[in-house]
């Protein structure tokens, strides 16, 4: 499970009240004469519809969730029509607060979006692009991404946001939310820290495997520790390739002993940098 710290803010749900329970039939009223054969008729009639009702109903909430290889065909569709990436957990606090506001516009026939969940612990499509917490959600037209919110709302306020954001155009801003692949493979290191547990949940975000391979590079020593941040920084330039991931993974060369390497690759991230990149 992704640390709970994924969570934009805590909150308090209060229990709901219990309701009372359907009645399903409703027994004739006096004076109107049924005959046994006709009443129970009614009752396994109504009794099939209810149970195709609930069976469609959860159908519906189970279409809600998507998976990662399943955004192309769902919401990033090229349809002229708005979707929302909804990111959610079954541990987010504020989720749950907004889950009647979001079921209800899932199953509202006037809704102006249509809403797909993603659950961050079972995808990761949320490390691709750096959601920074949850619940966030994407508004995405025609796969390009119109506007982005991160936090709960009130149901009005959520409505006016999904309201505004249905009449905007399709952006030039393509949602690329498949990860790059990578030749790689997590290393781990020495250090307790630097687990293959830990290290995966890095591994499709560039800015944080830089960060963590250059920390390794000004901190540890251990061979082993070395070849962990070589791993983690060679995987970032597969995501971007910049002149400070390069110089990152001069420095880790360096430290390794290979220095004509290290000036190689010193060079090329030099020469970016001085491009703009």
């Amino acid at each position: 499970m992704k640390s709970l710290f994924l969570c934009v803010m805590c909150v308090v749900i209060p229990l709901s009240r219990k309701r009372k329970p359907p009645h399903y039939w409703h027994k004739p009223q006096v004076g109107i004469k049924l005959d046994s054969i006709t009443a129970n008729t009614i009752r396994m009639k109504y009794l099939l519809i209810s149970f195709f009702s609930l069976v469609a109903l959860s159908q519906l909430q189970a279409q809600q969730y998507i998976t990662d290889s399943e955004i192309a065909t769902t919401a990033a569709v090229v349809d002229d029509e708005m979707k929302i990436l909804y990111f959610t957990a079954s541990w987010c606090g504020p989720c749950r607060m907004m889950k009647p506001t979001i079921e209800a516009m899932a199953t509202d026939p006037k809704s102006v979006a249509k809403i797909y969940k993603l659950d961050i612990d079972e995808n990761i499509t949320d490390e691709v692009l750096n959601i920074p917490g949850v619940p966030t959600f994407l508004f995405l037209k025609n796969g390009t991404l119109v506007d982005q919110h991160t936090g709960a709302l009130a149901p009005a306020a959520f409505n006016a946001l999904v309201a505004k954001n249905a009449k905007l155009p399709a952006s030039k801003n393509l949602l690329v939310y498949a990860p790059v692949p990578s030749k790689y493979k997590v290393i781990a290191g020495s250090h307790p820290k630097l687990t293959k547990k830990n290290l995966d949940q890095l591994w499709h975000r560039e800015k944080l495997l830089s960060q963590t391979a250059s920390s390794i590079a000004q901190n540890l020593t251990d061979k082993q520790d070395l070849l962990s941040g070589m791993a983690l920084i060679n995987r970032a330039i597969e995501i971007e390739k910049s002149g400070q991931n390069l110089y990152v993974k001069s420095s880790l060369l360096r430290k390794m002993g290979q220095i004509k390497e290290a000036d190689a690759v010193a060079k090329e991230a030099k020469n970016l940098m001085i491009s703009g990149k």
